[in-house]
């Protein structure tokens, strides 16, 4: 049975709005290239938090 998690990604863009933040962040995240791998996951119940990195290895 699948559990339910928090999923973390943080970034810091400089933009004009906060709509070409998210749309920079977005561009980003979908860059074949991008070292933006880094996750924290957090257990439905707070008590854990794991840092993910899915470009380790890559």
């Amino acid at each position: 049975m699948a559990k339910l998690y928090h999923v973390v990604w943080e970034i810091d863009i400089y933009a004009p709005s906060p709509r070409e933040a998210a749309k920079e962040a977005q561009a980003i995240q979908q860059d074949k290239d991008s070292t933006a791998t880094v996750f924290d996951v957090m257990e439905e119940d707070g008590d854990k938090t794991v840092r993910i990195d899915l470009g380790e290895g890559s």
